[in-house]
Parts: structure tokens; sequence; C-alpha cells
């Protein structure tokens, strides 16, 4: 099976604008997986969610307050957090950073969000 693309060159990939300071750009992706890199700004939030694939957020810049379940951590440049299927989970940037976030299987939904747009 040969993928449609393995080239993923980060200045060419569109920013998408999720919310008053938080943005994305959805990077190499196959079937099986999905890298998004997601900017915030001080005070945005990623909100209560759950879907059903396998998420890990890595912490490349910035303080983030993650909430996993009833458990809650304030994570710094070089910290990761692995969420579970249907875990519900958030984030609160507390000071300006990036998050990049791996999933299993891809979310196809981001992909279709991204392709509605004009």
């Amino acid at each position: 099976m040969k993928q449609e693309n393995q080239w993923f060159f980060f200045s060419s990939i569109p920013q998408e604008f999720l919310a008053p300071g938080h943005s994305r750009k959805i990077l190499a992706h196959n079937p099986a997986l999905m890298c998004v890199h997601n900017h915030f700004g001080t005070g945005a939030s990623g909100a209560d969610h759950r879907h059903p694939h396998a998420q890990l957020s890595y912490i490349l810049s910035g303080r983030f307050e993650f909430r996993v379940g009833e458990e809650t951590k304030i994570l710094r440049p070089g910290d990761s957090v692995s969420v579970l299927p249907h875990q519900t989970h958030g984030c609160l940037c507390l000071e300006e950073g990036v998050v990049l976030d791996i999933f299993s299987p891809m979310r196809e939904d981001f992909l279709k969000q991204e392709s509605g747009k004009t």
C-alpha cells in the first residue's frame, strides 16, 4: 500500500485557528498515526473532551495545566502525558507555548474539518 503523502513541511502546512489563542497545524499522518502541532496563548484552553483515539501530548514550550480524568498536573517543556481512548482530558495554557499531540489512529475528523475551511 503506497502512502499518498509522506513528506510534510511545516512552512507549507496551513494554520487552523480553532478558538481564541489556540491554533494548530496537522503534521505528518497516515491511517495509524497523526502528529499535530498546537500553539496556545496564555489563558487559552483545550476544553475537556474525549475521543476514541489514544493520545500522547508532549510539551515543546510554555507551561500547561493538564487534566486527565480526575487528575490535574502542571507540565513544562520536556514533559508528556498519555491519554487513553475515551478518557476525559483538557488543558489550560499558563504560559504561551506549544503542545505536540500524537494520535492513534489518525484523527480523520481533523482532516474533514481542515478540508471544509475556505
